[in-house]
């Protein structure tokens, strides 16, 4: 259904890594409590987070975190331990621009945006601070045309 680029880029050693969500204010999402990333292992038991979020809030891929084992045998988010300097944005595409979105994700790339989709309309952007000014702009340009809505998931500034 949706195109997951981390997964193209993931290591043959990675895991998933659960996290709960923090629903807002109305709920959303309601049809989940916990979303599953990709991370690779590296030094001390930490991972290296892969995926970039798509509901988790205040993470962004690149981030180095603690998670652990549990005895269901998945990996659970402990905490983060540092961060890449990467933010996150979220996009959701309206219905008059939903059928553009390979236009959309194209441009995006770019601009410097590690780009991933799920749900043919919802769009999480990952983007180094090097790029982040380029993507931001586009970005709130196509929410104040209203092609979309826009989120944080998390930025440094």
């Amino acid at each position: 259904m949706g195109e997951t680029a981390s997964h193209s880029a993931m290591t043959p050693e990675a895991v998933e890594i659960w996290f709960p969500i923090e629903k807002d204010s109305e709920g959303y999402p309601q049809s989940q409590d916990w979303e599953e990333l990709w991370a690779t292992p590296v030094e001390g038991g930490s991972f290296r987070l892969d995926s970039t979020p798509f509901f988790v809030k205040d993470i962004a891929a690149g981030d180095v975190i603690a998670a652990v084992r549990t005895e269901e045998g998945w990996h659970s988010f402990q905490k983060i331990i540092s961060r890449s300097g990467n933010s996150s944005f979220r996009i959701w595409l309206q219905d008059a621009v939903a059928h553009d979105s390979v236009k959309i994700v194209e441009a995006l790339r770019r601009l410097g945006g590690h780009v991933e989709t799920t749900l043919e309309r919802l769009i999480a952007i990952n983007v180094s601070p090097d790029r982040e000014n380029e993507v931001w702009a586009y970005l709130e340009a196509g929410r104040d045309r209203g092609d979309w809505g826009l989120q944080v998931g998390y930025s440094p500034d």
